[in-house]
C-alpha cells in the first residue's frame, strides 16, 4: 500500500540536513498537501570489543539536547558515496585510537521512519587493539572506558545509556554471545 508522491519542494537543502515538503496520496484517495520529510546522513556505529568481552563507552557533548550521553563509537556519512564499514572503521580509529581485524554487520536500522530517511549500520569489532591516539574532529571531545558487555547492559536497562542506536547494537551484541 504505497503513497503517492504529487509534489516535492525542498525547504532546507544543506550539507548536513535536508527538510521536504511532499504533497502525497494516500492509497484511499486522501490527498496530504503538507507531509514533512528529513534526508539526514546515515549513521555507522561500532561496539568495539577486546578480548575480556569488554566494549568502550564514550562520553561525548550533544547540543541538541544539551547533554553529555554516553554511547558507542561511531559517525555519519554520505548516503550514496560512502561504504558503512568502510565509515565504522575510520571512526573507530579517529574516536579511540583503536581498530579491529575482526569486522561482523549486526545489521541495519531505521531512525524514524516515519519522517526520516537515514539508516544505522550496525558493526561488532572483535579483539580491538590500540594503535594510536584519538584523531577527533574540531566539534568533537570525547572521552571512553571500557566497561564489561554485562554492565554495558546494565546501562542500558538503566536508561544510562539512552540512545537508541547504541542500545540496539550492545542488546545485539549481548544476545548473540
Amino acid at each position: 500500500m504505497k503513497w503517492k508522491c504529487l509534489n516535492s519542494e525542498y525547504l532546507v537543502n544543506s550539507k548536513w540536513l535536508k527538510v521536504r515538503r511532499d504533497e502525497v496520496q494516500l492509497p484511499n484517495g486522501t490527498i496530504m498537501d503538507d507531509y514533512f520529510v528529513i534526508e539526514k546522513k546515515n549513521v555507522a556505529l561500532i561496539v568495539a570489543m577486546d578480548k575480556d568481552k569488554s566494549v568502550i563507552l564514550k562520553k561525548e557533548y550533544r547540543y541538541a539536547i544539551d547533554k553529555e550521553l554516553i554511547e558507542i563509537p561511531g559517525g555519519t556519512y554520505d548516503n550514496d558515496s560512502d561504504n558503512p564499514l568502510d565509515v565504522a572503521k575510520r571512526e573507530l580509529r579517529e574516536e579511540t585510537g583503536y581498530k579491529s581485524d575482526n569486522w561482523e554487520c549486526l545489521g541495519t536500522l531505521f531512525d524514524y521512519p516515519t519522517k526520516d530517511t537515514n539508516t544505522i549500520s550496525l558493526y561488532l569489532a572483535k579483539n580491538i587493539y590500540k594503535v594510536g591516539e584519538q584523531e577527533l574532529d574540531i566539534s568533537e571531545d570525547i572521552t571512553f572506558d571500557f566497561v564489561p558487555i554485562k554492565e554495558a547492559i546494565q546501562m542500558c536497562v538503566e536508561n544510562q545509556i539512552c540512545v537508541s542506536g547504541s542500545v540496539a547494537a550492545l542488546m545485539k551484541v549481548f544476545y548473540q554471545m
